[in-house]
């Protein structure tokens, strides 16, 4: 039998792949790779054949601890072995250069003429109001005799217009490279593109390029349609290491645009860097698309904001929804440690005084809080027997508290985006909700027989303030605001089932215990003490003790 042969491949144009692994991939290490790495990855692309290479950021930030390739100096990079067939390039961003109204002077404190540096490649990642005034400072890269690109960011916010303007002024600049790029990761599909690429062309004769993220998974595919739709330069990062959920993977690119025949890149040497280095680094920060990072490309909020809030830890999978949706109004398109710290809680910001009294409402009664965890599980009938026998008040918090509906005297329900998952159970609740005013706005309408007590709640970093009508949390935690209706309602005290904590480093447990210590602090609060296992700070006591815990 004759072995098949492979069918030819039509040739097609050129395509210039551009690695920028180190510049991108900084946003996880602040920019700090070892110079070990640095060198082996600059051999490995050398072998490999990557044509141009973008080493780092040139950034006038000094406020804070980045590393080498964060500044990526005329003096670092001679420190190292240069391979002489790549093009070595480096990004500024645009808003630095402009921010002082200086921008030629900023060039000039960040570069000499290219006779005098190893770098030979310029480009600017710019936002769309930051185009104009960033005339002279491209004017004095050139100048300098830099080769120079503009990256027009956040492609799947622009217009048309905004796209045809952008290739008008790349041609009037005289520039070699515009580029745009996906900073969302939410373009799709090969129609989208093209009508991007052909804008940018309607003035702009010099080449096209594209920069994709990957929060839907679609960088590797989107990068591919721009090559079909005219783009003649593509950005790509060592196992998709970049910003947010990352970009489209190189060593992919390679394996594909060297099939079409349009590319000469050799991917193997790669592959020990894929797989060795850059796989540990993987491990350690993990990067790459999630349903996070998705719907922040659905809602066109700016990746980082989801890369901060799962770095942190201490935001739950209710607040992060809760802020994208916040940010997706149209306040997240650039990311901001401000307004990250307002998203997360909007609708419980500002006064919130609500239409219920809890005044008297558990007056000198235990109040039992019954939580979620495993211990509060594991012991459900022996919780059950305990308030039979003990006859406490009974919160649950939200609505699926793991004891009997019929032994639950309340409930709470106080995280909007919860709110709405639950929407449906708490219209079949049969005992009073604590629920304020902002949260039931979420909820929509509510059977008229469904007894909603709206005690205020809004979340402020003062603390705890608890008052007859309304209460103020340091965090949107259902706990909270359940322990702030007691302590209004004149409870004796506080009781706890299934609060086991978390592990004494995971932020949820610094969150929390951060919760219960300020509860504590607060003047005429009543005591708190938990009845199942907890590594909280707080007292405890047992089920199984003979006699009440007080």
């Amino acid at each position: 039998m004759s072995k098949p042969t492979s069918p030819e491949v039509e040739p097609r144009e050129p395509i210039v792949l551009l690695d920028c692994t180190l510049r991108d991939g900084g946003y996880y290490n602040d920019w700090d790779f070892s110079t070990s790495l640095i060198q082996r990855y600059l051999n490995a692309m050398s072998v490999a054949g990557i044509p141009v290479v973008e080493l780092g950021f040139r950034s006038r930030v000094v406020d804070r601890y980045m590393g080498p390739v964060a500044y990526t100096t005329d003096d670092f990079l001679a420190s190292l072995e240069l391979p002489g067939a790549i093009t070595l390039g480096v990004m500024c961003n645009a808003k630095e250069l402009v921010s002082d109204d200086r921008p030629r002077e900023a060039v000039d404190e960040l570069f000499t003429r290219t006779a005098d540096s190893p770098i030979s490649m310029v480009r600017i990642a710019s936002n769309l109001a930051e185009l104009e005034p960033l005339s002279p400072a491209v004017d004095r890269l050139l100048d300098l005799g830099y080769r120079v690109g503009v990256n027009l960011m956040q492609a799947s916010n622009r217009t048309t217009a905004e796209f045809a303007r952008f290739g008008a002024l790349a041609e009037e600049w005289g520039i070699e490279l515009a580029y745009f790029a996906d900073s969302f990761g939410g373009l799709r599909g090969g129609g989208e593109i093209a009508h991007i690429i052909s804008a940018i062309r309607e003035a702009f004769g010099g080449v096209v390029g594209c920069h994709m993220h990957d929060n839907m998974s679609l960088a590797f595919a989107n990068s591919l349609l721009a090559v079909d739709a005219g783009a003649t330069w593509v950005d790509g990062t060592l196992r998709g290491m970049g910003r947010g959920p990352g970009n489209a993977r190189t060593e992919y690119l390679a394996i594909e645009l060297t099939g079409r025949g349009q590319s000469e890149v050799n991917y193997l040497p790669l592959l020990e860097l894929v797989l060795g280095d850059f796989a540990e680094l993987h491990r350690e920060y993990g990067w790459g698309s999630n349903p996070y990072y998705f719907l922040s490309a659905a809602r066109g909020v700016h990746p980082t904001y989801i890369q901060e809030m799962t770095r942190d830890g201490r935001y739950t999978a209710d607040e992060i929804v809760v802020a994208l949706e916040e940010l997706g109004s149209g306040t997240g398109a650039s990311f901001s440690q401000v307004q990250l710290d307002s998203a997360a809680s909007p609708p419980t910001q500002g006064r919130a005084e609500g239409t219920w009294s809890a005044t008297g409402w558990c007056s000198d009664r235990d109040v039992l809080i019954v939580g979620p965890g495993p211990s509060g599980q594991e012991r459900r009938g022996d919780i059950e027997r305990y308030i039979d026998r003990v006859k406490p008040i009974v919160i649950g918090l939200n609505v699926r508290p793991p004891v009997a509906a019929e032994l639950v005297d309340a409930y709470v329900v106080s995280h909007p985006v919860r709110a709405v998952i639950d929407a449906d159970e708490i219209g079949r609740l049969s005992r009073p909700v604590f629920m304020p005013s902002s949260v039931r706005e979420r909820v929509g309408a509510v059977p008229p027989g469904l007894d909603v007590r709206d005690y205020g709640m809004r979340v402020s970093s003062e603390g705890f303030v608890i008052e007859a009508t309304e209460c103020s949390i340091p965090r949107l935690e259902a706990a909270a605001y359940a322990m702030s209706v007691a302590a209004a309602g004149g409870a004796k005290r506080i009781l706890l089932t299934g609060f086991d904590g978390f592990g004494r480093r995971d932020p949820r447990h610094e969150a929390m215990e951060s919760i219960f210590a300020a509860f504590q602090e607060s003047p005429s609060t009543p005591p708190v003490v938990s009845l199942t296992r907890t590594s909280y700070s707080i007292s405890t006591s047992s089920l199984f003790a003979h006699r009440d815990p007080g």
